[in-house]
């Protein structure tokens, strides 16, 4: 009876405290906000000019236009926006973009992503059954590794949705007791496809989810956790369809094959990716890659590294499926080391997966389960020792916090170094053969850049270019077509024209085939650009652009989102 008393008072006790953890993590958020504030006018390194171009493209199709964006004339001499598997516009993270502006909204949105991705592994890690002091550690472990934070210095914007993954394995393992968090796991996953991570968080996200799945598979759920999680993502594309139905059409017509793909991970580079001090962007522990250590360093120290063993020592039996998680990332690390017959090979041969161009990004998973053993290990440790576990517990998350905040304070500090460069803004848009390193410059001139950085469903730049490389926003041959006025903006082009005897016009502007003109008239492609015809009668055209399979996407996700907000309220009432 006295061991049931104190067990309902320590209860009672934790349920006290339960803002605590949401408390030190918006702290430990505030601690990191220092480096990224601290220069909050300053541009970011790496990616982050190309992101920003594209981003900020999308709020000024809203706040500049009053358009939906649809497309994007500034890159690459006009491409998706909408469509693009890392562009956000439905997503709530977007909110921030448009009220800040992409430049300052997207350093904000990291602040979110660290606070939204410790937040949710503190509960998978309470659902997994670690105390509550045990599951202070692997938000820790899992957010503030080097792997996140090098890759949010580099630019690499749909990585933040990387933060998603704990939350979406928490509703899973709610789903195996009550399987309507299906759909809960499903609007996970439909966040993050209508965010930017329709790209490789999408794809490693549902690839570590149906692992998990499959260790959890017993006499009693037989085959229910895989398709609980075959399930959870078929949710979320429907929830999320009306942007991944015109985004699947276009991945399905323009694969990206990424070119310059790292095929192997050495073997003497792992030690370093978990334990080097040095995880500085520009650090040079691999020699002879074409990619940076932003793509290689996962940083977890030593201290994490014991709380994870001993968690194997003592909890084998229980803990095994996070060991083979470790090994199997570990594998995939390795690329290469067997073709084609490496667990690497083939998983590059399954669509999506091609696209990834290293290896070593599936460290994540390794990382995902560390943290995990590393909150046994917590729990191991306050087993062990009969003093305060509040006391103990704070040695060991003050020791690891300050480990991790030592490696990704200076990274963050490196991350936004680049002085702004603010060019004169041109009321006329124009494309320009372009820098791919100054195309947010370009942007903010109210100037497209045809030579652009290449990214996942941008297709090679594309413009009317002279011998001298000087662009012209339209050609007709023999000049049959003569172009009056044109009003621009980037859905919709109207031109007055004056022709004679009727010709083609060509436009710089990347042609799609959701390219249409109002008057139903018919738009080709020309070298891969917007051509149509004009009639001696044609004194007006105007062409605009609607992606393919939106409607229908919209269609799917409305239909989908009232079912299941219905179908539950139904089955309750039908029992």
């Amino acid at each position: 009876m006295e061991s049931d008393s104190q067990s309902t008072e320590q209860g009672e006790r934790l349920r006290r405290w339960r803002w605590l953890p949401y408390a030190a993590f918006l702290a430990v958020v505030t601690i990191l906000a220092i480096p990224i504030l601290k220069n909050i006018g300053n541009w970011g390194i790496c990616d982050w000019d190309l992101f920003t171009t594209l981003h900020a493209a999308a709020v000024s199709a809203i706040t500049d236009y009053g358009q939906f964006p649809f497309w994007n004339p500034y890159i690459g001499g006009g491409n998706i926006l909408f469509a693009h598997p890392e562009v956000p516009v439905l997503n709530p993270m977007f909110g921030l973009l448009l009220f800040f502006g992409a430049l300052i909204g997207l350093k904000l949105q990291v602040l979110v992503v660290y606070f939204l991705g410790m937040t949710g592994f503190y509960k998978l890690a309470r659902k997994l059954g670690i105390s509550f002091y045990g599951a202070f550690i692997p938000p820790l472990v899992y957010m503030l590794s080097s792997y996140l934070t090098l890759h949010f210095a580099a630019g690499h914007i749909p990585f933040h949705y990387f933060s998603a993954l704990p939350w979406l394995v928490f509703f899973y393992k709610k789903s195996l007791d009550k399987p309507i968090h299906i759909l809960s796991a499903g609007g996970v996953v439909a966040f993050v496809i209508l965010g930017s991570g329709a790209a490789v968080p999408l794809l490693f996200s549902l690839f570590f989810l149906f692992i998990i799945s499959l260790f959890d598979i017993n006499r009693e759920t037989r085959f229910k956790p895989p398709l609980y999680a075959i399930g959870s993502g078929i949710c979320g594309v429907l929830f999320a369809a009306v942007k991944f139905f015109p985004m699947y059409d276009y991945l399905s017509r323009f694969p990206w094959i990424p070119e310059g793909t790292v095929q192997s991970t050495p073997l003497s580079v792992l030690p370093k990716m978990f334990f080097a001090i040095n995880q500085s962007p520009f650090a040079d522990h691999i020699q002879g890659h074409i990619w940076g250590w932003h793509e290689y360093g996962a940083f977890i120290g030593p201290l994490v590294m014991i709380l994870a063993v001993l968690a194997l020592i003592f909890r084998i039996k229980k803990d095994w499926p996070y060991l083979a998680l470790a090994v199997i990332s570990l594998i995939l690390v390795l690329g290469s080391f067997l073709p084609p017959w490496s667990p690497w090979d083939l998983l590059h041969k399954l669509p999506g997966f091609e696209s990834i161009r290293v290896p070593s990004r599936f460290s994540l998973l390794a990382l995902f389960a560390i943290a995990i053993l590393a909150g046994r290990g917590v729990d191991i440790v306050l087993s062990l020792f009969k003093f305060r576990k509040g006391a103990l517990t704070l040695v060991i998350f003050t020791a690891v916090l300050g480990t991790h905040l030592y490696i990704c304070m200076p990274i963050l500090g490196e991350t936004f170094t680049r002085k702004p460069e603010p060019p004169a803004f041109n009321v006329d848009f124009k494309q320009a053969m372009g820098d791919p390193n100054h195309m947010y410059s370009a942007f903010q001139a109210n100037r497209g850049t045809i030579r652009a950085a290449w990214l996942s469903a941008y297709r090679p730049g594309r413009g009317i270019l002279d011998y001298n490389n000087r662009a012209s926003e339209w050609y007709s041959d023999a000049n049959a077509v003569e172009v009056i006025k044109r009003d621009f903006s980037p859905n919709r082009i109207s031109f007055d024209l004056l022709t004679a005897r009727g010709g083609i016009l060509v436009i710089s502007q990347g042609y799609d085939t959701g390219w249409r003109r109002t008057d139903g008239g018919e738009i080709s492609s020309y070298q891969d650009l917007i051509s149509f015809g004009v009639s001696p009668s044609d004194n007006r055209v105007e062409i605009y652009y609607y992606p393919d399979y939106f409607n229908l996407g919209l269609l799917v996700s409305v239909i989908s989102i009232l079912a299941s907000l219905a179908g539950p309220v139904l089955y309750r009432r039908l029992r």
